[in-house]
This record gives structure tokens, C-alpha cells and sequence, in this order.
């Protein structure tokens, strides 16, 4: 899918000022932004995650350091340094990617960060990369299409619920591998070493703790609490993301 600047999938087109790069969330690729390019005054690229969206998985399990190699060519197709905004998994890859390519990387917008670590935390990690087990269910889809398409007629239209659903599904039983690079990511440490201004943006969801503490780590970090955006926050919350990363 192609519309005006914003570019997801396998492919990107040149746009004349450099673009903000969006890194989508496990289990999603490029399209997940769709919403928020529209929103978004100037140009938006995206690409999908090694693994998701139709693209193919990296080698090995994955991690946010192979994410970022793979991800990288994006930095390259732009002739200046980029913000970098990354939601969920996904602001994980854009902290690595601003540590990784410094000279490339101009900003970061980090919403909704997950934080895994800690030995509260552990019984999490592990079940965080279970497969689906689609076969061994009886009926696998219909509760999925239920809470991501029929719950979220409201305020989402049928369409983009429905291409998200199928996103959601569309790596089949690795659908979940990728939260290993989430799971094995340290991501305080991380945070501590990035040398870039940093927009944080909490939400109304399971990972503001986290999201609070990633502000916090950062030493450039201004945050701001968008209590009023709830899931999907993408969706939902795609014109205040929008404006607040302007």
C-alpha cells in the first residue's frame, strides 16, 4: 500500500524532506500505521518487521538487535537524519536503532514501552512466546474476530478492523515469536545510553508503568500522559499521536 509519502510493506519511494520512520509492534507489519500516516502532517515510511507482514523471518530467534539490522536500510534511503517513532516492540527497535546509527537518527517517539525485565516479570517473559496453537483449539478465530473487529466497530470502520485482524493472524503459529526480542531486550540500560530527544507518550494501557519508567531512563525525555487514548491506541488516539509528535 502506497498513499502519498507513507510507505509500508517491501518497498519505499523517495519523498522530498525526511520522513518520520515507523517501526510497527509484534504481531504487525508496515500497514499498522496506516491511520496514523493519515493523520500525520508529512511524510510517513514503514516497513515490516522481519517476520510479519508478509515478510520473511529472520533466521535465528528474533531480537531487537536483528530487527534493527533489518530495519536499517530505511535510515540509508534518507539523505538526512530522521525521527524515529515506535510503538510497543516496535519503540524497543527505534531505542536500538538511535544507539546503533547515532549520525542517522535525529529523534525518537516512543509510545506505549514495554519493559519486561525483573524477576516479577518472569513468568511473563516465558509465556509471552507461546505459540497459538490454532489447531489444537476448537474454534481459533472467532474470539479474535470478535474482540478485534466486532468490539472496535465503534470507533474503528469495518475495513481497517478487519485488515488488522488479518495482519494480527497472518504469521500463523510464529505469531508470537517475535516478543522474544521484547522479552530478552534490557531495556533500561538501553534507555540510559540514548543521546537523542526523546518523546514519550503513555496511554491508557497495560505498559504505562513501563512507558513512565522509559521516560524517566531517558535522559532527554519529555513525556506526556494521554490518559484520554485508549485501544487501539493507533486507531483511537491516530490525530493526538499525531499532533503530539508534530
Amino acid at each position: 500500500m502506497l498513499r502519498g509519502s507513507f510507505i509500508c510493506g517491501h518497498g519505499w519511494a523517495p519523498v522530498r524532506s525526511a520522513p518520520l520512520i515507523c517501526l510497527p509492534p509484534v504481531p504487525f507489519g508496515g500497514r499498522f500505521f496506516a491511520s496514523f500516516a493519515t493523520a500525520y502532517e508529512g511524510p510517513v515510511w514503514s516497513a515490516d518487521l522481519p517476520g510479519y507482514g508478509g515478510s520473511d523471518p529472520l533466521g535465528d530467534a528474533p531480537t531487537v538487535g536483528g530487527f534493527t539490522r533489518a530495519m536499517s536500510p530505511l535510515l540509508a534511503a534518507s539523505s538526512t537524519p530522521v525521527w524515529l517513532t515506535g510503538f510497543h516492540s516496535g519503540a524497543l527497535v527505534a531505542i536500538d536503532m538511535a544507539q546503533s546509527f547515532p549520525e542517522q537518527v535525529a529523534g525518537l517517539v516512543l509510545v506505549d514501552v514495554p519493559v519486561f525485565a525483573g524477576p516479577d516479570m518472569a513468568s511473563l517473559r516465558e509465556s509471552l512466546t507461546i505459540p497459538p496453537q490454532y489447531l489444537t483449539q476448537e474454534d481459533p478465530l472467532n474470539g479474535l474476530f470478535q474482540s478485534m473487529v466486532v468490539d472496535r466497530l465503534a470507533h474503528v470502520p469495518f475495513d481497517r478492523a478487519f485488515a488488522l485482524f488479518i495482519d494480527f493472524i497472518s504469521a500463523g503459529e510464529n505469531r508470537n515469536a517475535g516478543y522474544h526480542a521484547a522479552a530478552t531486550y534490557q531495556v533500561e540500560v538501553a534507555c540510559r545510553q540514548v543521546q537523542k530527544p526523546t518523546l514519550v507518550i503513555a496511554t491508557q494501557s497495560s505498559l504505562r508503568e513501563g512507558t513512565l519508567q522509559t521516560a524517566d531512563w531517558i535522559p532527554d525525555a519529555t513525556l506526556v500522559e494521554r490518559d484520554d487514548v485508549t485501544a487501539p491506541a493507533f486507531e483511537r488516539g491516530a490525530e493526538v499521536i499525531a499532533d503530539s509528535g508534530q
